[in-house]
């Protein structure tokens, strides 16, 4: 072996290497591109779908906007709905006193005795009406209580109170007769 012969054996193992360095180059060019190409893909996804996202979210405030007079339309008529309830209550309340100023008060003025009166009454929402009078005898008061259950206007007649009270005597009325006070409550038939 000549120099000659050592000298071509390392200039092959040379262009052996350049060769091997040169296909290492490209496989790691070519590697890089497909991280390259696969990353302008993946940001071109992304940016795609962004773009979707944005107008998905102009599509749905529109929505939004459109919706609103709706929502306002609907709270609009819960106040209403809420104002019609409160009325119908007061509405009930004055049909049952109108129903008791003409039906109940003939009924009741029908089987009151002579010295029996009516104070005051008092209609609650739930429809009792409660009464207050006076008498001149405590007979004359359970005998009204027992008139007004057989009527057939109230459910119930409940005497809650009875008292009496002395006159003073007078020059015209010698006497000092005892007047009575009662309270009674009705439950009107429904």
């Amino acid at each position: 072996m000549t120099l000659k012969d050592i000298n071509l054996i390392s200039q092959s193992h040379q262009q052996k290497r350049e060769r091997q360095n040169s296909g290492m180059g490209q496989k790691l060019g070519i590697a890089f591109l497909v991280v390259l190409a696969l990353g302008a893909l993946g940001y071109g996804t992304l940016a795609i779908l962004q773009a979707r996202l944005a107008t998905k979210e102009v599509a749905i405030e529109q929505k939004i906007k459109e919706a609103a007079p709706v929502v306002a339309l609907k709270k609009d008529i819960q106040v209403k709905q809420d104002k019609i309830n409160q009325l119908t209550g007061i509405v009930d309340l004055v049909v049952a006193q109108s129903m008791l100023n003409t039906r109940i008060f003939e009924g009741i003025s029908s089987v009151m005795p002579e010295n029996v009166f009516i104070v005051n009454y008092a209609l609650s929402q739930t429809g009792d009406l409660n009464i207050l009078g006076k008498a001149k005898d405590r007979d004359s008061i359970a005998y009204f209580i027992y008139k007004l259950k057989g009527s057939g206007l109230f459910s119930d007649v409940y005497l809650s109170n009875v008292s009496g009270a002395v006159s003073n005597t007078t020059e015209t009325d010698p006497s000092g007769l005892t007047e009575y006070n009662f309270s009674a409550l009705l439950t009107l038939k429904k």
